[in-house]
C-alpha cells in the first residue's frame, strides 16, 4: 500500500509564496511579512482579507495556516475548503495539497479518484504532484495500475524538474524490475543522483548497498560515509546502519558506546529494529551493565513497532521471569 507522504514543509511552502509577492495585494504582502515574523494571528487576518476577494495565493496561504494550526486551531476541513478555492483557480500548490488531502482522507472522505484528478492538474507545474500521481499508478489507486506509467512519470519529474524523490523512486523500480528492465547499475546511478541532492533516503540506500555489497563492491568505509550524509538529514535508518558498523568495527574502529548512541538516536526517530539492538546489548551486558529490565523495556518498544524477533525475545525473557518468580 502507498505510504502517506508529507505535504511540503510549512516554511518551505511559504518560501514559494514570496516569489509571487510582487504581484500580490497589499494584505497578502503584509501576511507574508507576518509569517516571516512568526506572527501567525496577524498573518491569518491579512490573508483572510485577500482570500475572501478571491486571491488564489492568499487562499492557499490561509489553507496552510488551517492545515498546520498556525494562528488558528488545526482544521483539515477548512484547509481543504480553501485549498479547493485556490485549486480551481489553477494554483498548483493548492492542487497538490488538495489531492493529498483526498488521498489521505484529511478533512474529507478518502477518494483516490479525486486525488488523482488534482495531482494530474498540478503535475504540469509541480514535481511532487507528478511523483504522487506516479505512485497512485504504481499501486493502482484511483487510476489504472501501471508500473510503466509510474516509471514514465517518475522519469519526467526526475529528469525535467530534478526532483530527488522521483529519481530515487525510479531507482527502486529499476532495482526491482517493475515497469522497466531490472538493472541494479541504473538503480545505483539514480540513487546517487538523488543522494547528491541531499535526499536522505537515497543517501541511506547507497550506504546500505555498499554495506551489503549489492550492485557494487562491498566497501564499509563508503557505507559509513553515505550513512553519515543521511544522518545529516536526520534519516532514522542511517543511524541504525552506522550503529551496526560501529558495533562490529566495520569501516571504522569498533566502538560500542558510539553504537549505543546511534541506536538510541535511531530509536528516538521511530526505527523498529534499533531498540531491539539496544535490548540485546543490555541483555548481554555488552558496552553497558547487564540489565534484564532495561533489555525488556527496549524489546517491548521494538515489538510495539512490529519487529517479530523482538516480540519473540520478549516472550522468552518474560516467560523465564515468570517461571523464576513462581
Amino acid at each position: 500500500m502507498i505510504k502517506s507522504l508529507k505535504i511540503m514543509g510549512f516554511f518551505a511552502a511559504f518560501v514559494s509564496l514570496w516569489l509571487v509577492a510582487h504581484t500580490a495585494h497589499a494584505d497578502y504582502k503584509a501576511g507574508l511579512e507576518a509569517v516571516k515574523n512568526k506572527d501567525y494571528k496577524k498573518a491569518f487576518s491579512e490573508f483572510s482579507a485577500d482570500a475572501r476577494k478571491g486571491h488564489p495565493a492568499s487562499q492557499y496561504a490561509l489553507a496552510l495556516l488551517f492545515h498546520r494550526g498556525r494562528g488558528r486551531p488545526v482544521s483539515f476541513r477548512l484547509a481543504r475548503s480553501w485549498y479547493e478555492k485556490a485549486a480551481k483557480q489553477d494554483h498548483a500548490g493548492a492542487q497538490n495539497n488538495l489531492a493529498t488531502m483526498y488521498r489521505d482522507g484529511l478533512g474529507t472522505r478518502q477518494d483516490y479518484v479525486k486525488a488523482a484528478f488534482w495531482f494530474r492538474k498540478a503535475s504540469a507545474k509541480h514535481a511532487l504532484a507528478m511523483n504522487s500521481l506516479a505512485l497512485l499508478h504504481r499501486y493502482g489507486l484511483g487510476v489504472k495500475k501501471s508500473n510503466k506509467e509510474a516509471a514514465r512519470l517518475l522519469r519526467k519529474a526526475g529528469e525535467e524538474s530534478g526532483h530527488a524523490k522521483s529519481l530515487y523512486d525510479l531507482g527502486r523500480l529499476y532495482e526491482k524490475g517493475r515497469g522497466v528492465k531490472k538493472d541494479i547499475n541504473e538503480a545505483f546511478k539514480l540513487y546517487r543522483r538523488a543522494a547528491l541532492k541531499r535526499y536522505g533516503r537515497a543517501q541511506y540506500t547507497l550506504g546500505l548497498l555498499y554495506h551489503k555489497g549489492k550492485g557494487v563492491k562491498r566497501d564499509y568505509e563508503k557505507a559509513m560515509r553515505w550513512y553519515s550524509f543521511a544522518m545529516d538529514q536526520k534519516y532514522a535508518s542511517a543511524f541504525y546502519g552506522a550503529g551496526i558498523l560501529n558495533q562490529l568495527g566495520l569501516g571504522t574502529t569498533k566502538n560500542i558506546k558510539e553504537a549505543i548512541r546511534l541506536y538510541t538516536e535511531s530509536s528516538k526517530k521511530g526505527h523498529r529494529i534499533a531498540p531491539y539492538m539496544l535490548g540485546q546489548l543490555h541483555e548481554t551486558g555488552t558496552g553497558v551493565p547487564k540489565n534484564r529490565a532495561e533489555a525488556i523495556k527496549w524489546y517491548q518498544l521494538s515489538a510495539k513497532r512490529n519487529y517479530a524477533r523482538a516480540a519473540a525475545r520478549l516472550n522468552k525473557l518474560t516467560s523465564k521471569k515468570s517461571k523464576t518468580n513462581s
